[in-house]
């Protein structure tokens, strides 16, 4: 089992969340990429992927539902808004 999270598993995750059809929260995602060829075995991975996504404007948290954004111009209009942005 490895301690480390790779680029191929923030682009994996990154695919994963564009692909789903509904915003999904952490939890939700976690289920989604449970047992995915190896890669999840700690939700702390996942986290530290989601943290990479929020922190570099990727994406938001809204009532708890990650959203992929990908714009940051839009990221500080939505901070302005009240919503959670890193």
């Amino acid at each position: 089992m490895k301690d480390y999270v790779t680029s191929d598993d923030v682009f994996f995750v990154e695919d994963k969340i564009k692909a789903l059809d509904y915003y999904p929260t952490p939890n939700e995602l976690w289920k989604e990429l449970k047992g995915r060829k190896g890669r999840f075995n700690r939700k702390a991975e996942l986290g530290a992927i989601i943290e990479y996504f929020l922190h570099s404007n990727m994406a938001i948290l809204d009532k708890g539902k990650l959203v992929w954004i990908e714009n940051p111009l839009l990221s500080k209009l939505l901070k302005k808004r009240g919503f959670v942005v890193l």
